[in-house]
């Protein structure tokens, strides 16, 4: 009997869960597109006529993919997929290729991976640890990334943005709960303490496109009920 309590019990949390709305942005709707770069070291050596050599090192990026994030009802519902646009060294491929899709719906996140055209659930993503601490006080972000400290005010596509520092390996851009650029750096330790480098990888808004009707087949992709 003790027993059929306690499933009650968790069965009408799940449900109260699942009724409670989800509004981690301030802004209703809305599509940003982003291009995720790759960051590699080059060394070029110069031989100067004396004899003398010098050394430089460049820290070139290129677009490697192109990701494209809808929401709507204030990040209740959203949808992302990528694109693969270049191969290792930015040379671009002849046709982009999907690489994956993302949906975040009711309390899941569910991920499909193209190539292998299967559908992986995730029950515990952001959004359930996101209310459970109160996120509508606090903010998702800061709930997500709790030692992230704030270091000034930016601007990324005319929006104006809070960079935080997360540590000496990611940087954050934030806009309405929305990141705009998530960058992540090369580190080594020294003396106990990790120091930062060079930039590895860059995830960067290039086009946002704010409270705009969202067709709702885009939260609805094929492969979900399959």
């Amino acid at each position: 009997m003790k027993s059929a309590w306690l499933y009650l019990l968790i069965l009408f949390s799940v449900n109260v869960l699942q009724a409670e709305e989800f509004h981690p942005y301030n802004v209703k709707s809305g599509k940003i597109t982003f291009e995720k770069k790759k960051y590699f070291m080059d060394t070029k050596l110069h031989v100067a006529s004396d004899g003398t050599t010098t050394k430089s090192r460049i820290n070139p990026s290129y677009v490697e993919e192109e990701i494209t994030y809808y929401w709507d009802n204030y990040g209740d519902v959203a949808y992302e997929v990528s694109y693969q646009i270049s191969k290792f060294g930015g040379k671009l491929l002849p046709k982009k290729v999907k690489k994956y899709e993302k949906l975040w719906k009711g309390n899941y996140r569910y991920y499909y991976n193209v190539k292998k055209k299967k559908v992986s659930i995730d029950p515990f993503y952001k959004r359930n640890r996101c209310i459970e601490n109160a996120y509508k006080v606090n903010g998702c972000f800061k709930i997500m990334h709790s030692k992230a400290l704030f270091i000034a005010n930016s601007v990324i596509q005319n929006k104006q943005v809070k960079y935080y520092k997360e540590s000496e390996s990611n940087d954050y851009y934030l806009w309405n709960g929305l990141i705009l650029r998530d960058m992540s750096y090369s580190t080594k330790k020294r003396n106990g303490k990790y120091k930062r480098f060079e930039p590895n990888r860059e995830k960067i808004a290039v086009k946002i496109e704010e409270n705009i009707k969202i067709n709702a087949s885009v939260f609805k992709p094929r492969w979900l009920n399959k």
